[in-house]
């Protein structure tokens, strides 16, 4: 919350409008928009709605919707985030950070000896999809074939001639899987 305050702050001196005159117009105290702005007080969604108006900005860039999205946060390794793992030996992974309207997720998938992927999204998707075999060998079964991709190969997609991934081997196989939405 003191983020907030200090958006507000920040917007309300950029517009060189006194604390008064903002405290005054929106119905609140100065000495209460003062702890809000210095993260002591924690206004309603209606009073954040006022002071946005006021100031002729919006609740999201007041409660810092635009940072998280501008910030393009390198995701180390171990800060993967876990998504799902099915009853058929496959672990999902999310690789980057979601955001709205994004059109692209990027997913490591861990999978056991003879695991498949079946369970792990969606089957209703429209776009196209891209794989990297890291480690192991993938087979890729889509609508018309079955394609074997050995380590380091890739290939892309339309995600409505995807069928699975397995893995094909003794050991763990790893793959990157990379979905892009059209809307």
């Amino acid at each position: 919350m003191e983020k907030l305050g200090e958006r507000i702050r920040k917007r309300r001196e950029h517009l060189d409008i006194t604390i008064n005159t903002l405290a005054k117009s929106t119905g609140i105290s100065p000495s209460m928009l003062s702890q809000m702005e210095h993260g002591k007080a924690f206004p309603s969604l209606h009073t954040i709605k006022h002071i946005a108006d006021f100031l002729n900005t919006s609740v999201g860039e007041l409660i810092g919707e635009n940072d998280t999205l501008s910030a393009n946060r390198a995701i180390e390794w171990n800060d993967r985030k876990f998504v799902k793992k099915n009853s058929y030996g496959a672990s999902l992974y999310l690789l980057a950070e979601h955001r709205p309207q994004q059109t692209m997720e990027v997913f490591m998938l861990e999978m056991e000896p003879g695991a498949t992927s079946n369970d792990l999204i969606e089957d209703k998707r429209n776009g196209q999809e891209y794989c990297f075999v890291i480690e192991g060998s993938i087979t890729v079964s889509l609508s018309d074939r079955e394609y074997i991709l050995s380590e380091r190969a890739s290939m892309c997609f339309f995600s409505h001639d995807f069928k699975q991934f397995k893995n094909n081997t003794s050991d763990k196989s790893y793959l990157l899987w990379n979905i892009a939405s059209i809307k």
